[in-house]
């Protein structure tokens, strides 16, 4: 089952995580969703496209509803926490700095995925534990301070949805995905990460929620 909500549901899902007694001091932001520079847009993606966290101290949970995609393509969403990011050279940090550079003690996730409609909406939505995320591109690390680290919710563009690579294009990095097309600097873990395929692959949409 992949983290891919209905909009309703997804809603319905942090009101209850937020008015729960047991994470009655949950912490929530909300930010516009932007375009990512690969997309070749910048600014707000507007039309109502946002994105909500609601950090615990066990965790995170995280809403991302946008639109303006492009009917018939798949994509995955990737939860990128900078537990340092005191150490990145830029505010916000880049993605040199979370993937290069140690001293930011940052991971890279898998979130969520699914095809796209007619509409060119979708939703996502899922939760990240505190502690370590073994399944993540930079071995050894996770998310260590939900509260404090700074987020990136970034989704990644597959292309066209293509039967003889799915479920793969809505479930890992590269599935689908030409290698000339993918972020050069990013991890052996991230280029390993699905099979190789003919689409031109970029990384879409951002949603960056500042740490403490």
């Amino acid at each position: 089952m992949y983290k891919l909500m209905t909009a309703g549901s997804a809603v319905a899902l942090l009101i209850a995580l937020v008015a729960s007694p047991v994470v009655a001091r949950a912490e929530q932001q909300t930010v516009a969703v932007n375009w990512h520079a690969q997309s070749g847009q910048s600014g707000s993606v507007g039309d109502g496209a946002s994105a909500t966290l609601v950090r615990r101290a066990d965790g995170i949970s995280y809403h991302f509803q946008t639109s303006s995609l492009i009917p018939g393509h798949a994509y995955t969403l990737w939860f990128v926490a900078v537990n340092n990011f005191a150490a990145c050279s830029v505010v916000p940090c880049s993605g040199q700095d979370v993937i290069l550079n140690p001293a930011t003690n940052g991971q890279v996730a898998y979130a969520a995925g699914g095809l796209v409609g007619s509409s060119g909406r979708a939703t996502f939505a899922g939760s990240m534990a505190a502690g370590p995320i073994p399944d993540g591109w930079l071995a050894g690390r996770g998310l260590d301070d939900p509260v404090g680290a700074e987020i990136h919710l970034v989704l990644n563009d597959h292309g066209p949805a293509m039967p003889d690579y799915l479920p793969g294009m809505i479930q890992t990095y590269r599935a689908g995905c030409t290698d000339a097309s993918l972020v050069p600097f990013f991890p052996a873990t991230a280029f390993a990460d699905g099979e190789p395929g003919p689409n031109t692959c970029r990384l879409y949409q951002v949603a960056v929620f500042t740490g403490e």
